[in-house]
């Protein structure tokens, strides 16, 4: 029975999307699938309904991840519980060009982020903020640039994340491709 739910092809699409980008929220789906907000609503209610996905909150936005499932050798849910907010997190364009960043050059200012990355100090700051809450940056003690706080698990987690196609490639290519993971 719940075999003939991920046969209706636009819930498949769904589910698809959910397991190859674990942490993505309702419009993101649905710009990705093509497919009006309602609808995927719609689905998505019915695939965490019968337990092929759930959900968390993360602030405004409602992140879905998919289920491991009993019997079946692939693993679908990549993420420790610990890591799913920093995955939501790593879903902002932002945010995951500073983590990829700090990753690759170890320490760097806020200035020299914003030139990087072509953005206001002040829209840095911001994102910065959200980072250091989320226990992923700290300042340098003494000096005024940030670093990782635990650069093994930022790189891990890279490891398994897999960029959204549209929201992540505006400099995401230039900061991927130099860093020599």
């Amino acid at each position: 029975m719940e075999d003939l739910l991920l046969e209706v092809e636009t819930r498949k699409r769904i589910f698809d999307m959910t397991c190859k980008y674990p942490g993505i929220h309702m419009r993101e789906l649905s710009r990705n699938v093509g497919l009006r907000p309602t609808l995927v609503d719609y689905h998505l209610l019915q695939l965490e309904k019968r337990g092929f996905i759930y959900s968390m909150q993360d602030g405004q936005f409602k992140r879905y991840f998919p289920n491991d499932f009993y019997g079946v050798d692939r693993k679908m849910d990549l993420f420790d519980a610990s890591d799913k907010p920093l995955v939501g997190l790593l879903r902002q364009r932002i945010p995951f060009c500073i983590t990829v960043l700090l990753l690759r050059h170890e320490a760097s200012s806020n200035r020299e982020l914003s030139e990087f990355l072509r953005r206001r100090p002040s829209t840095i700051s911001y994102h910065l903020h959200r980072l250091i809450e989320a226990g992923v940056v700290e300042q340098k003690p003494g000096e005024r640039g940030y670093c990782l706080v635990d650069a093994e698990r930022i790189e891990r987690i890279l490891m398994l994340f897999t960029p959204l196609p549209q929201s992540l490639t505006e400099g995401f290519l230039r900061i991927w491709e130099d860093l020599e993971i």
